[in-house]
């Protein structure tokens, strides 16, 4: 891991030490998590062209082609 630095408004950082201390973890990994939900939420959807190449027989594959790709790669590693 990386370590770096940010600014937050001391109302916000009291809150971040008293969610961990609630939450018996880390102010990091409250901040590591919070982060990595927004990331998620925030992320512009990819659009995975490759899904017309072949033919599988069944019609759907072509109709959801975006939806069945989503759902089975992974952001992070890949297929």
């Amino acid at each position: 891991m990386t370590r770096t630095t940010i600014l937050l408004d001391h109302d916000l950082l009291v809150e971040v030490k008293q969610l961990a201390r609630a939450s018996g973890t880390t102010v990091t990994n409250v901040i590591r998590e919070a982060l990595k939900s927004y990331l998620e939420k925030n992320r512009p959807s990819r659009k995975l062209s490759f899904a017309g190449v072949g033919k599988s027989g069944r019609r759907s594959v072509a109709r959801d082609a975006e939806k069945v790709l989503r759902r089975k790669a992974s952001r992070r590693e890949g297929w």
